[in-house]
């Protein structure tokens, strides 16, 4: 703690460290999930990147010649964009359906044109000679049409998925700069008390060792003082008894040690 590392406020002892264990594993595989995700989806906007510079290029492609046939319509057929205006059914001739789709776990829209790709000109084919081009027209712009939707369906997606990546990769960096550090940090801090009060628990059974060996010693030096060249009597043997129990006493923490 006098290091300035941030760490939990916990009580230090054994089972608070078994659990922060058991925590930084989780989060440590929550990391690598999350990791794997933001990889496949950083994987899966690239390709949409691409296939939207694709679909782009197509779509100008595709403009500029439905412009050139939509001029030769005009000059085949003459002016006819208020007749094809007036002849124009209530039901849409294009339609667009909307689908979802999963990408690691994100869900994102998908856009297609309902009906199929087929493009009915009957009424169109009919404009006097001109037809013809007015119906090659119309298929050059259902086919740039089919493309925006592409494109659209695609820059949807790109904008789910950027937003996704962002949200996971804030987690990624979560984890691995402020919570596994933190939860690191709280376990060595932890192993660091433990240890301290080991240390101070042998330091404590040390000295009452010391003072218990002290103990038998004077004993036995009051004891050797009083005894004289004779026998003891039986106070002496009654006194050379407990420093025989002083001395087992001493022996005992000394095994404990």
């Amino acid at each position: 703690m006098s290091s300035g590392k941030k760490i939990l406020k916990v009580m230090p002892s054994r089972m608070t460290l078994q659990a922060m264990k058991a925590k930084a594993k989780g989060a440590k595989k929550g990391y690598d999930l999350l990791k794997k995700k933001a990889d496949a989806i950083k994987t899966f906007l690239q390709k949409i990147l691409r296939k939207i510079l694709a679909v782009k290029e197509r779509v100008g492609r595709l403009t500029q010649q439905a412009g050139v046939l939509h001029t030769k319509a005009i000059v085949f057929a003459g002016k006819f964009n208020n007749q094809v205006i007036q002849s124009t059914p209530n039901e849409a001739a294009f339609k667009v359906t909307a689908s979802e789709g999963n990408i690691a776990g994100v869900r994102i829209p998908i856009f297609e044109r309902a009906g199929g790709d087929n493009v009915d000109v009957g009424q169109i084919v009919g404009l006097s000679s001109g037809g013809q081009q007015v119906a090659q027209a119309r298929k050059a712009y259902f086919a740039v049409l089919k493309d925006l939707v592409d494109l659209a369906s695609l820059k949807t997606q790109l904008v789910v998925l950027d937003d996704a990546f962002k949200v996971t990769n804030r987690r990624v960096n979560a984890l691995d700069y402020v919570v596994l550090p933190r939860i690191h940090n709280t376990i060595k801090y932890i192993q660091d008390e433990l240890d301290e009060l080991e240390r101070e628990e042998f330091s404590r059974l040390k000295k009452v060792k010391d003072v218990l060996e002290e103990k038998a010693a004077e004993n036995d030096k009051n004891l050797k003082s009083q005894m004289g060249g004779d026998q003891p009597s039986a106070a002496q043997q009654k006194v050379g008894g407990a420093g025989g129990d002083v001395n087992d006493l001493v022996n005992s923490v000394g095994d404990f040690m």
